[in-house]
């Protein structure tokens, strides 16, 4: 009986509680409280690009389960992983260790949808016929790490069975979930089917030297592919590196000696490393749609959602080389939306023939290519050469020749002093170069050295063009024309032609604002009806409907991005100078709404606990 007096009490102090507790959940942070996130989790949003266990490649092994493959069949050495017919399934979260050789079978993570695995390969053959040597159904993340030391080998087979590809499975090494590879030992990827690698989430590389031969892409993945500290060599079909979102090199040495387009995503971020390229067509492809924030429309095929991504090549360090030799329509850089450069060096070289462009972006709608460090040599056809954004705060110059030059010529620039600032030897013919280094000045003379040729030019503005012949591409410069001056006697002898652009003639050939009729159609926008749109709003209903703001508040709707920015910052000022310290304040309504709805259950429960003690 006694504890039936004291029900009432008892509700309230529980409800009490739950309410607090649902209050420290939601709201820690705003009060205080330190909240610890799992980095590796597929739900977390953080902005780390690779997690301590990304980049752990050496974890300790000692208690792993061990996998021992025999040809046909495999030994399992602890708890978490076992055999059936001729495969290894991984079936918990853990450590696994795998070594010998599996001739027809595949190592195959299937856990819990939280878990986490890690997999080390320690000398490790594995070869599967008809799906992915090494497969990942379900799992929060693995790790497959590469043992020091050792060898290992992947390989697949040329047709796929009817499971795997309704499943579709493309990869010697297939995953549904956030995949890591690190570690320092070798890795041999062989892929008869399709891809080399490919996740369906992220694909994270942070060590070991890793080979991949593909008849398709060497890495695909949905997500991202984040590269560190890895040594790779790619030889693909199709695209080396492929992402629907988004490429992201740290560091690392990136070989591709053979591929159709070396890496493609709608942005693609480099920040450094050496990457060498030999490409059939685009060395760097955004392919995103457009420029100035047209984006790129990209579909997740397992919730249904889409998401716009803006199209774009951002490159501040590294070493960047991109050879290819049958480019008659292809491009180094190519960008749908912007190109920034900050740092590092790049080399472009495309043969003289087509209407490739070795520096490519969406000048026509909007984009930019904007260069504020770093080093560039891009050579290629003049026909669709494109200069860099007069916004870019290095200098540049874009010199066009009719002549052209052969495979193996090199292209130099001198400062008036006859110092060579830049210098190389051009593997393919050209007849544009795209040149930029932090030592060019505006307003200083500089010699053009291509082979036995001379030209001394005077940068005029930060982005420059000459030479005799002009580009026809979008965004491609305009040749100033006779202003170029040729070496005296005893030097070495001009590039022929250079009078033949007249600095008399029309705008069209000797104004690098001017531009063919399309290119005209960003500047003014005169006949597009969407920028008269939020102004009236004349035709439509939703914003007929909050007819108590138009006193003061509307106007402020339709405000510019800069205008938004400074109403963000005061309106953040605005709410911590209200709140005057008090934690509660910075609840939001999701927060007080779910209080009350714990208040409604606290006052029921009371009125059930009243009632059970009467009926008692």
């Amino acid at each position: 009986m006694a504890g039936s007096k004291h029900i009432n009490l008892i509700c309230v102090i529980a409800t009490v509680l739950a309410v607090l507790v649902t209050v420290l959940f939601m709201n820690g942070e705003a009060l205080g409280i330190e909240v610890i996130v799992d980095a590796d989790a597929e739900s977390y949003t953080g902005s780390e690009v690779f997690t301590e266990n990304d980049l752990d490649g050496a974890w300790d092994d000692s208690s792993a389960t061990q996998i021992t493959l025999n040809g046909t069949d495999a030994q399992v050495s602890g708890s978490g992983a076992y055999v059936l017919n001729g495969s290894v399934y991984i079936s918990n979260a853990g450590r696994y260790v795998v070594s010998g050789t599996l001739t027809n079978g595949q190592i195959v993570v299937d856990a819990y949808q939280s878990s986490k695995v890690w997999v080390e390969l320690a000398g490790a053959d594995i070869t599967c016929e008809e799906d992915a040597a090494f497969r990942v159904n379900q799992a929060d993340k693995v790790f497959l790490t590469l043992k020091e030391g050792t060898v290992n080998s992947l390989t697949s087979g040329e047709t796929y069975s009817d499971t795997a590809l309704s499943d579709n499975a493309g990869g010697t090494i297939f995953s549904h979930d956030d995949l890591t590879i690190n570690g320092s030992g070798t890795l041999t990827v062989t892929a008869n089917y399709k891809h080399g690698i490919d996740a369906n989430d992220s694909l994270v590389i942070t060590g070991g030297n890793i080979t991949v031969t593909a008849v398709d892409d060497g890495l695909h993945a949905n997500d991202s592919v984040r590269l560190t500290n890895t040594e790779l060599t790619i030889d693909a079909g199709d695209d080396a590196i492929h992402c629907d979102t988004e490429i992201i090199v740290e560091s690392g040495e990136i070989q591709i000696p053979s591929c159709h387009e070396g890496l493609e995503a709608p942005q693609i971020t480099v920040t450094g490393g050496n990457i060498t390229i030999y490409s059939e067509d685009d060395g760097f492809n955004a392919n995103g749609v457009g420029g100035s924030g047209f984006g790129f429309i990209t579909g997740n095929e397992a919730d249904g959602t889409v998401e716009s991504i803006d199209s774009r090549i951002s490159i501040s360090g590294g070493n960047i080389t991109i050879i290819s030799e049958n480019a008659r329509d292809s491009d180094g850089l190519d960008s749908n939306g912007d190109i920034y450069i900050s740092g590092g060096r790049v080399l472009v070289s495309l043969s003289n023939s087509g209407t490739n462009s070795a520096i490519d972006y969406a000048s026509e709608s909007g984009g930019v290519c904007v260069i504020t460090g770093g080093t560039v040599i891009a050579c290629g056809s003049y026909s669709m050469a494109e200069h860099f954004d007069s916004s870019s705060t290095q200098a540049s110059a874009l010199y066009n020749f009719s002549a052209g030059a052969e495979a193996g010529t090199t292209f130099a620039l001198e400062d008036a002093d006859g110092k060579v600032l830049l210098s190389w030897e051009v593997p393919c013919s050209f007849s544009s170069v795209n040149v930029s280094s932090p030592d060019m000045q505006v307003g200083e003379n500089y010699t053009v050295v291509i082979g036995d040729q001379t030209e001394e030019i005077t940068l005029t503005e930060v982005s420059a063009s000459y030479g005799d012949v002009q580009s026809t591409g979008f965004g491609g410069g305009f040749n100033q024309g006779g202003g170029m001056q040729m070496r005296g006697p005893g030097g070495r002898g001009g590039f022929g032609n250079t009078g033949s652009t007249d600095s008399s003639a029309d705008s069209t050939d000797t104004s690098r604002g001017t531009m063919p009729t399309p290119p005209e159609l960003p500047e003014g926008m005169e006949g597009m009806t969407p920028p008269e749109l939020p102004e009236g709003m004349e035709g439509m209903t939703p914003p007929e409907l909050p007819e108590g703001m138009e006193e003061g508040e509307r106007p402020e709707l339709p405000a510019l991005p800069g205008e938004a920015s400074q109403m963000t910052a005061d309106t953040t000022a605005a709410t911590e100078t209200a709140s005057s310290g008090t934690a509660l304040s910075s609840f939001g309504a999701d927060t007080w709404m779910e209080l009350g709805t714990s208040a409604v259950i606290l006052i029921l429960g009371i009125g059930i606990a009243m009632l059970y003690q009467r009926r008692r």
